[in-house]
């Protein structure tokens, strides 16, 4: 399913959070990095808010999900014997395809893809202090 029309511009929120809060219990402990790693993004850019957070934890179960469906698909094949003998689809198929939709979909909307981080409004404001390599460029 796609989406039509202009994406809408994120913006810096005012009340944003500033620091990021732990990692919701929900959240496996192998994937507490990706977690982190998307709210870390989020707080750079001065996006990450309370509300947010249900949106990252879907985001990265769905990516834990894509990688277990994966790591399925990879042992037991695409087609798997079903309880009659006939062959049948892996239901991981099913589930990796929900992943990545979901991944897609959450990942534009967070700004983690780099098309939309490319849209105006994702990226930190000009002169931001939080440029950490900034200064090795000049």
């Amino acid at each position: 399913m796609s989406t039509r029309g202009r994406k809408a511009e994120a913006v810096e929120i005012e009340g944003a959070l500033t620091e990021v809060p732990p990692v919701s219990a929900c959240i496996a402990d192998d994937m507490a990095a990706e977690w982190h790693a998307v709210a870390d993004d989020l707080l750079r850019r001065k996006l990450l808010t309370e509300a947010m957070r249900g949106s990252i934890d879907t985001y990265v179960m769905a990516q834990r999900n894509r990688r277990l469906a994966q790591e399925a698909l990879d042992l037991h094949g695409v087609l798997v014997t079903g309880a009659d003998g006939a062959l049948k689809q892996n239901p991981a198929a099913a589930l990796l395809g929900r992943s990545e939709m979901i991944i897609s979909r959450l990942g534009a909307e967070l700004g983690l893809t780099p098309s939309a981080q490319a849209r105006k409004g994702m990226k930190p404001q000009e002169g931001d202090d939080d440029d950490y390599f900034g200064d090795l460029l000049d």
